[in-house]
């Protein structure tokens, strides 16, 4: 969830937050509208967030202003060219811009409607691309010189998408109200006899009998697994000042994708591999995890077409199973080859983006598991055998009082979820005279070393 970072100007937080209520009815799905209703409801949120800015003074001429004015502005001569006649001053690349502005533009909102909505007009539209040439670095041509003009932010941010794929996209949720959740499960008790199944013998004792005999009785036995939710937390913090020379309006929403996007992966991080579960999720992947099968892979450093046959066969699988792999196992997956050294098919040529399948199940890049050659660096996960539950998504709130005597604004991000393995151990459908489990497999098979190391 997205929350703008909001002025300190009460006027400007009134009209956001009428912006906001209305924005919430439109979005309510109880509430139904006509097309008609729509349009003046999206109409009429701009609007107040137009207003709610001017109120808060983010404004060409109140940025110029917070910038100390443009009175003191010179050329600023970088090059060999002494001929300081032949550039203009910054008085008077300031004074066409204005003088532009002015003619296009009767008002203010006029200006501000354009800049947000595009122009309605030919000379709206040249004034604002010459507004757009003009208040950034210009350099100057050969013979060198450079203006610095106030208002030089981009209208757009960059950042960088840090989300990571795991178990957080795939796994099996649950929406829990409460502090934890309690998931029951039907024991599968393998005992020493042959007759007695793991994946079926506590749930019925199934033979034959003749006409009359008695039926052998079994009465299934549940267990419980227990979700607990843990709390994810992170504060930042942000300087009015900061907040007023923020032109462009998008650092906040920048920032909250950012930060909130990190408590994700964090989360992820846990259920999917790092999550020991003590005092913190059981992560799919992690070696407390009774389930997990490693595989010991043929060469070490490496990942081999056989280690993937390995691993396939030792898996529980599903319509919900994927492989992760680590970002430096991509040179080895694409070059995997089976015998005569021949290139595996699902890479039909080098021209085209390769289809990320291997063995028919989807293949998924995360930066969440360790680098080649390390265990887990490679996976096979069946999604629905994970229960991961959220309580509370992520909400950001924002307090002015908490370093109000520095001018800092303090965001607040929270976010409440867990997880945890639904099988307490491997699956089997027999077992041996001696209790053995007969050819056992997971939903959770990592790659290990090889078994000589």
């Amino acid at each position: 969830m997205k929350t703008p970072l909001v002025s300190k100007n009460r006027q400007a937080n009134e009209l956001r937050e009428q912006a906001h209520k209305l924005r919430h009815d439109l979005m309510d799905p109880a509430n139904s509208y006509t097309a008609e209703q729509v349009e003046k409801l999206t109409n009429d949120i701009r609007a107040l967030e137009m207003r709610a800015q001017a109120a808060a003074e983010f404004t060409p001429d109140a940025e110029v202003d917070r910038q100390g004015g443009d009175a003191g502005f010179t050329r600023m001569d970088v090059g060999a060219k002494k001929d300081v006649e032949s550039f203009r001053t910054m008085q008077d690349v300031s004074q066409e811009v204005r003088t532009t502005l002015v003619k296009a533009f009767p008002s203010m909102g006029a200006y501000i409607r354009a800049a947000t909505r595009g122009p309605a007009t030919p000379v709206e539209a040249d004034a604002l691309r010459m507004v757009d040439q003009y208040t950034r670095t210009i350099t100057g041509s050969t013979n060198g010189g450079e203006f610095l003009l106030p208002l030089t932010q981009v209208p757009e941010i960059f950042s960088v998408s840090n989300q990571q794929p795991g178990l957080f996209q795939y796994a099996r949720r649950y929406n829990v109200p409460g502090r934890s959740l309690r998931i029951p499960y039907l024991v599968q008790d393998e005992g020493t006899s042959t007759l007695n199944r793991p994946m079926a013998g506590k749930i019925a004792n199934v033979t034959i009998v003749g006409e009359g005999s008695t039926k052998p009785e079994r009465e299934p036995t549940f267990g419980q697994r227990l979700l607990t939710m843990y709390k994810y937390a992170a504060v930042t913090q942000f300087g009015d000042e900061l907040l007023g020379d923020d032109f462009t309006g998008e650092l906040p929403g920048e920032v909250t994708t950012a930060v909130g996007g990190q408590i994700v992966n964090k989360m992820n991080e846990d259920i999917t591999i790092d999550g020991n579960g003590s005092s913190q999720p059981l992560g799919a992947l992690n070696n407390s995890n009774s389930a997990l099968i490693a595989v010991n892979r043929a060469t070490a450093s490496t990942f081999s077409a056989a280690d993937a046959f390995n691993m396939y066969e030792r898996h529980t699988h599903g319509p919900n199973s994927v492989w992760m792999i680590s970002r430096r196992v991509l040179s080895k997956l694409f070059a995997l080859q089976t015998t005569n050294n021949t290139m595996v098919t699902w890479i039909a040529n080098l021209r085209d983006k390769p289809q990320m399948l291997l063995l028919g199940l989807p293949v998924i890049v995360t930066d969440l598991l360790p680098t080649l050659g390390t265990k887990g660096d490679v996976a096979l996960v069946n999604g629905d055998f994970y229960a991961m539950g959220l309580r509370q998504a992520l909400t950001v709130e924002s307090s002015i009082h908490f370093a109000f005597t520095a001018d800092v604004t303090t965001y607040r991000f929270v976010a409440r979820g867990g997880g945890i393995p639904l099988p307490t151990s491997t699956y089997a459908y027999k077992v041996d005279g001696s209790g053995n489990k007969v050819d056992p497999h997971s939903p959770f098979v990592v790659l290990d070393v090889p078994a000589s190391s």
